[in-house]
Protein backbone atom coordinates (compact mmCIF):
# COMPACT_ATOMS: atom_id res chain seq x y z
CA UNK A 1 0.00 0.00 0.00
CA UNK A 2 1.29 3.44 -0.95
CA UNK A 3 1.10 6.18 1.66
CA UNK A 4 1.92 9.76 0.72
CA UNK A 5 2.65 12.11 3.63
CA UNK A 6 2.47 15.84 2.91
CA UNK A 7 4.51 17.81 5.45
CA UNK A 8 7.66 16.78 7.31
CA UNK A 9 7.20 18.48 10.66
CA UNK A 10 6.71 16.51 13.90
CA UNK A 11 3.32 15.10 12.82
CA UNK A 12 4.21 14.11 9.26
CA UNK A 13 7.71 12.84 10.04
CA UNK A 14 6.42 10.75 12.94
CA UNK A 15 3.59 9.25 10.89
CA UNK A 16 6.05 8.40 8.11
CA UNK A 17 8.48 6.82 10.56
CA UNK A 18 5.82 4.67 12.22
CA UNK A 19 4.34 3.47 8.92
CA UNK A 20 7.48 2.98 6.82
CA UNK A 21 8.21 -0.55 8.10
CA UNK A 22 4.85 -1.80 6.88
CA UNK A 23 4.03 0.28 3.82
CA UNK A 24 5.52 2.13 0.84
CA UNK A 25 5.80 5.62 2.37
CA UNK A 26 6.83 8.83 0.63
CA UNK A 27 7.32 11.96 2.73
CA UNK A 28 6.98 15.33 0.97
CA UNK A 29 8.71 18.22 2.70
CA UNK A 30 8.14 21.72 1.34
CA UNK A 31 11.53 23.16 2.24
CA UNK A 32 14.04 23.37 5.04
CA UNK A 33 12.92 26.13 7.35
CA UNK A 34 12.63 26.94 11.03
CA UNK A 35 9.06 27.25 12.14
CA UNK A 36 8.46 30.16 14.54
CA UNK A 37 8.05 28.27 17.79
CA UNK A 38 9.12 28.44 21.41
CA UNK A 39 10.24 24.82 21.15
CA UNK A 40 8.65 23.65 24.38
CA UNK A 41 7.65 19.99 24.67
CA UNK A 42 7.01 17.50 27.45
CA UNK A 43 10.28 15.73 28.21
CA UNK A 44 8.61 12.32 28.20
CA UNK A 45 8.21 12.50 24.41
CA UNK A 46 11.89 11.50 24.19
CA UNK A 47 11.23 8.21 25.98
CA UNK A 48 7.87 7.59 24.32
CA UNK A 49 9.38 7.87 20.83
CA UNK A 50 12.97 6.77 21.62
CA UNK A 51 14.46 10.12 20.64
CA UNK A 52 18.01 11.33 21.14
CA UNK A 53 18.05 13.39 24.35
CA UNK A 54 21.01 15.43 23.09
CA UNK A 55 18.41 17.40 21.14
CA UNK A 56 17.23 18.91 24.44
CA UNK A 57 18.70 22.39 24.75
CA UNK A 58 17.18 23.18 28.14
CA UNK A 59 15.31 21.18 30.74
CA UNK A 60 13.12 22.94 33.31
CA UNK A 61 11.40 21.95 36.55
CA UNK A 62 9.43 25.19 36.87
CA UNK A 63 7.89 28.03 34.88
CA UNK A 64 6.72 31.50 35.86
CA UNK A 65 3.32 33.11 35.49
CA UNK A 66 3.66 36.89 35.41
CA UNK A 67 0.65 39.10 36.14
CA UNK A 68 0.41 42.69 37.36
CA UNK A 69 4.19 42.76 37.88
CA UNK A 70 3.97 39.73 40.16
CA UNK A 71 5.86 36.55 39.29
CA UNK A 72 4.31 33.25 40.43
CA UNK A 73 6.55 30.17 40.35
CA UNK A 74 4.87 27.00 39.10
CA UNK A 75 6.82 23.79 39.91
CA UNK A 76 6.45 21.14 37.18
CA UNK A 77 6.77 18.02 39.37
CA UNK A 78 10.29 17.42 38.13
CA UNK A 79 12.24 18.40 35.03
CA UNK A 80 9.33 17.79 32.71
CA UNK A 81 9.63 20.66 30.23
CA UNK A 82 12.21 20.35 27.46
CA UNK A 83 13.21 23.01 24.94
CA UNK A 84 14.28 21.98 21.44
CA UNK A 85 15.53 23.88 18.41
CA UNK A 86 12.80 23.31 15.86
CA UNK A 87 14.81 23.13 12.65
CA UNK A 88 17.22 20.63 14.22
CA UNK A 89 14.43 18.63 15.88
CA UNK A 90 12.25 18.42 12.77
CA UNK A 91 15.21 17.44 10.58
CA UNK A 92 16.10 14.68 13.04
CA UNK A 93 12.54 13.31 12.93
CA UNK A 94 12.65 13.21 9.12
CA UNK A 95 15.97 11.37 9.27
CA UNK A 96 14.37 8.77 11.54
CA UNK A 97 11.58 8.29 9.00
CA UNK A 98 14.13 7.76 6.23
CA UNK A 99 16.04 5.24 8.38
CA UNK A 100 12.81 3.26 8.72
CA UNK A 101 12.42 3.18 4.95
CA UNK A 102 10.44 6.31 4.02
CA UNK A 103 11.43 8.17 0.86
CA UNK A 104 12.02 11.89 1.52
CA UNK A 105 11.32 14.27 -1.36
CA UNK A 106 11.53 18.06 -1.22
CA UNK A 107 8.56 19.51 -3.03
CA UNK A 108 5.25 21.28 -2.56
CA UNK A 109 1.72 19.90 -2.76
CA UNK A 110 -0.33 21.88 -5.28
CA UNK A 111 -3.60 20.05 -5.96
CA UNK A 112 -5.30 16.79 -6.88
CA UNK A 113 -5.58 15.59 -10.48
CA UNK A 114 -7.17 12.33 -11.61
CA UNK A 115 -7.10 11.00 -8.04
CA UNK A 116 -3.38 11.70 -7.79
CA UNK A 117 -1.46 14.33 -5.85
CA UNK A 118 0.20 17.10 -7.84
CA UNK A 119 3.61 17.86 -6.33
CA UNK A 120 5.80 20.70 -7.58
CA UNK A 121 9.49 19.77 -7.54
CA UNK A 122 12.07 22.20 -8.93
CA UNK A 123 9.42 24.03 -11.00
CA UNK A 124 8.14 20.76 -12.43
CA UNK A 125 4.75 19.34 -11.52
CA UNK A 126 4.67 15.59 -10.97
CA UNK A 127 1.76 13.25 -10.20
CA UNK A 128 2.03 10.90 -7.21
CA UNK A 129 -0.14 7.81 -6.74
CA UNK A 130 -1.34 6.96 -3.26
CA UNK A 131 -3.72 4.66 -1.48
CA UNK A 132 -3.69 6.86 1.62
CA UNK A 133 -2.67 10.49 1.83
CA UNK A 134 -1.73 12.01 5.19
CA UNK A 135 -1.97 15.78 5.29
CA UNK A 136 0.44 17.16 7.89
CA UNK A 137 0.91 20.43 6.04
CA UNK A 138 0.14 22.91 8.79
CA UNK A 139 -2.53 25.34 9.83
CA UNK A 140 -2.87 26.70 6.28
CA UNK A 141 -3.19 23.19 4.85
CA UNK A 142 -3.13 23.19 1.04
CA UNK A 143 -4.62 19.69 1.07
CA UNK A 144 -7.59 20.91 3.08
CA UNK A 145 -8.13 23.75 0.59
CA UNK A 146 -7.86 21.40 -2.39
CA UNK A 147 -10.63 19.25 -0.89
CA UNK A 148 -12.81 22.35 -0.28
CA UNK A 149 -12.91 21.68 3.45
CA UNK A 150 -13.42 24.50 5.96
CA UNK A 151 -10.18 26.09 7.08
CA UNK A 152 -8.68 25.43 10.48
CA UNK A 153 -9.70 27.98 13.15
CA UNK A 154 -6.61 30.01 13.96
CA UNK A 155 -5.20 33.13 15.52
CA UNK A 156 -2.34 35.34 14.47
CA UNK A 157 0.65 35.52 16.76
CA UNK A 158 3.84 37.58 16.70
CA UNK A 159 7.27 36.20 17.48
CA UNK A 160 10.91 37.28 17.60
CA UNK A 161 14.30 36.26 18.95
CA UNK A 162 16.23 38.64 21.16
CA UNK A 163 19.57 38.85 22.93
CA UNK A 164 18.37 41.80 25.02
CA UNK A 165 16.33 39.80 27.53
CA UNK A 166 17.39 36.73 29.49
CA UNK A 167 15.37 34.36 31.65
CA UNK A 168 16.32 31.17 33.50
CA UNK A 169 13.10 29.37 32.52
CA UNK A 170 9.91 29.87 30.51
CA UNK A 171 7.81 32.88 31.45
CA UNK A 172 4.15 33.48 30.59
CA UNK A 173 2.70 37.00 30.74
CA UNK A 174 -1.02 37.17 31.42
CA UNK A 175 -1.76 40.89 31.49
CA UNK A 176 -4.09 41.61 28.56
CA UNK A 177 -1.83 44.48 27.52
CA UNK A 178 1.04 42.00 27.11
CA UNK A 179 -0.70 38.82 26.02
CA UNK A 180 -3.99 39.83 24.43
CA UNK A 181 -6.71 37.20 24.72
CA UNK A 182 -4.19 34.50 25.63
CA UNK A 183 -0.69 35.27 26.95
CA UNK A 184 2.74 36.52 26.02
CA UNK A 185 5.81 34.37 26.48
CA UNK A 186 9.59 34.29 26.80
CA UNK A 187 11.42 30.99 26.21
CA UNK A 188 15.18 30.73 26.76
CA UNK A 189 17.32 29.18 24.06
CA UNK A 190 21.07 28.77 23.73
CA UNK A 191 22.01 32.35 22.87
CA UNK A 192 18.69 34.07 22.29
CA UNK A 193 15.37 34.30 24.06
CA UNK A 194 12.26 33.59 21.98
CA UNK A 195 9.48 36.06 22.80
CA UNK A 196 5.97 36.42 21.47
CA UNK A 197 2.39 37.50 21.90
CA UNK A 198 -0.87 37.28 20.00
CA UNK A 199 -1.40 40.60 18.25
CA UNK A 200 0.94 43.36 17.11
CA UNK A 201 -0.10 45.77 19.86
CA UNK A 202 0.44 43.20 22.61
CA UNK A 203 3.81 42.28 21.15
CA UNK A 204 4.86 45.92 21.11
CA UNK A 205 3.77 46.26 24.74
CA UNK A 206 5.62 43.08 25.69
CA UNK A 207 8.82 44.37 24.09
CA UNK A 208 8.47 47.61 26.03
CA UNK A 209 7.84 45.67 29.25
CA UNK A 210 10.94 43.51 28.64
CA UNK A 211 12.95 46.55 27.51
CA UNK A 212 13.76 45.09 24.09
CA UNK A 213 13.34 46.32 20.54
CA UNK A 214 12.59 43.60 18.01
CA UNK A 215 10.67 43.35 14.76
CA UNK A 216 8.26 40.41 14.93
CA UNK A 217 7.37 37.70 12.46
CA UNK A 218 3.66 37.03 12.21
CA UNK A 219 2.32 33.51 11.83
CA UNK A 220 -0.86 31.57 12.51
CA UNK A 221 -1.43 28.92 15.15
CA UNK A 222 -4.51 26.65 15.33
CA UNK A 223 -7.23 27.21 17.91
CA UNK A 224 -8.81 23.81 18.43
CA UNK A 225 -12.56 23.31 18.54
CA UNK A 226 -14.71 20.21 18.52
CA UNK A 227 -15.86 18.51 15.30
CA UNK A 228 -13.05 19.61 12.99
CA UNK A 229 -12.84 17.28 9.97
CA UNK A 230 -9.73 15.12 10.34
CA UNK A 231 -10.56 12.55 7.66
CA UNK A 232 -12.17 12.68 4.23
CA UNK A 233 -12.19 9.33 2.48
CA UNK A 234 -8.61 8.11 2.20
CA UNK A 235 -7.16 11.51 3.19
CA UNK A 236 -6.24 12.00 6.85
CA UNK A 237 -5.25 15.20 8.63
CA UNK A 238 -2.86 15.35 11.57
CA UNK A 239 -1.00 17.95 13.64
CA UNK A 240 -1.66 21.62 12.91
CA UNK A 241 -3.59 20.60 9.77
CA UNK A 242 -6.09 18.97 12.16
CA UNK A 243 -5.82 21.74 14.80
CA UNK A 244 -4.39 19.18 17.25
CA UNK A 245 -2.87 21.89 19.43
CA UNK A 246 -3.80 21.93 23.11
CA UNK A 247 -6.18 24.81 23.91
CA UNK A 248 -4.93 27.44 26.36
CA UNK A 249 -1.31 26.23 26.42
CA UNK A 250 -0.98 26.05 22.59
CA UNK A 251 1.33 23.07 22.98
CA UNK A 252 1.67 21.59 19.51
CA UNK A 253 4.77 19.37 19.17
CA UNK A 254 3.74 16.75 21.72
CA UNK A 255 0.17 16.40 20.48
CA UNK A 256 1.24 16.40 16.84
CA UNK A 257 3.48 13.40 17.47
CA UNK A 258 1.00 11.57 19.70
CA UNK A 259 -1.80 12.17 17.18
CA UNK A 260 0.48 10.83 14.43
CA UNK A 261 0.93 7.65 16.45
CA UNK A 262 -2.84 7.31 16.86
CA UNK A 263 -3.22 7.71 13.10
CA UNK A 264 -0.45 5.22 12.30
CA UNK A 265 -1.92 2.65 14.69
CA UNK A 266 -5.39 3.20 13.21
CA UNK A 267 -4.11 2.60 9.67
CA UNK A 268 -2.21 -0.54 10.69
CA UNK A 269 -5.11 -2.00 12.67
CA UNK A 270 -7.99 -0.81 10.48
CA UNK A 271 -9.44 1.36 13.24
CA UNK A 272 -11.44 4.57 13.00
CA UNK A 273 -8.87 7.37 13.38
CA UNK A 274 -11.31 10.01 14.65
CA UNK A 275 -12.84 7.66 17.21
CA UNK A 276 -9.40 6.61 18.45
CA UNK A 277 -8.24 10.23 18.75
CA UNK A 278 -11.41 11.18 20.61
CA UNK A 279 -10.94 8.31 23.07
CA UNK A 280 -7.48 9.57 23.93
CA UNK A 281 -7.75 13.35 23.81
CA UNK A 282 -11.27 14.73 23.37
CA UNK A 283 -11.97 14.98 27.10
CA UNK A 284 -8.79 16.86 28.02
CA UNK A 285 -8.99 19.13 24.97
CA UNK A 286 -12.55 20.07 25.96
CA UNK A 287 -11.45 20.72 29.55
CA UNK A 288 -8.64 22.98 28.37
CA UNK A 289 -10.98 24.74 25.93
CA UNK A 290 -13.32 25.54 28.81
CA UNK A 291 -10.40 26.98 30.81
CA UNK A 292 -9.34 28.99 27.75
CA UNK A 293 -12.87 30.38 27.41
CA UNK A 294 -13.00 31.38 31.08
CA UNK A 295 -9.53 32.93 30.74
CA UNK A 296 -10.93 35.36 28.15
CA UNK A 297 -13.48 36.74 30.63
CA UNK A 298 -13.26 38.96 33.71
CA UNK A 299 -12.43 35.79 35.69
CA UNK A 300 -8.88 35.78 34.31
CA UNK A 301 -7.73 37.79 37.33
CA UNK A 302 -9.17 35.22 39.73
CA UNK A 303 -7.71 32.26 37.80
CA UNK A 304 -4.21 33.74 37.83
CA UNK A 305 -4.32 34.73 41.49
CA UNK A 306 -5.47 31.22 42.46
CA UNK A 307 -2.10 29.95 41.23
CA UNK A 308 -0.52 31.38 44.35
CA UNK A 309 -1.99 28.35 46.11
CA UNK A 310 -0.44 24.89 45.86
CA UNK A 311 -3.73 23.13 45.12
CA UNK A 312 -4.18 25.21 41.96
CA UNK A 313 -0.56 24.81 40.91
CA UNK A 314 -0.86 21.03 41.30
CA UNK A 315 -4.15 20.96 39.39
CA UNK A 316 -2.79 22.96 36.44
CA UNK A 317 0.44 20.97 36.19
CA UNK A 318 -1.41 17.65 36.48
CA UNK A 319 -3.74 18.77 33.69
CA UNK A 320 -0.73 19.73 31.57
CA UNK A 321 0.82 16.32 32.25
CA UNK A 322 -2.50 14.69 31.25
CA UNK A 323 -3.01 13.05 34.62
CA UNK A 324 -5.39 15.37 36.44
Amino acid sequence: MKILVIGGGPAGATAARLLANDFDVTLIQDKKWEKPCGGGVKKRIFDEFSLDKSLIKHLFDKVYMVYKNEKIEIPLKGKNLAIVKRDEFDSYLRDLAVKEGAKLIYGKFKDFENKKAVIKINNEKLLFDYDILIAADGVNSSVRKALNLPGIPKTITHYAKTSSYKTDTCEFFFDKELGGEYYGWAFPHKDLTHIGSVDAKSFKNLCKYLNVKEKPRGYFIPTWKENITIQKGNVYFVGDAAAQVMPMTFEGIYYAMKSAKILADSIKKGLNYEQEWNKKYLKIFKQKKLIETIHKTFLRHVMIKLHKFNFMKNFSVSLWLDNA
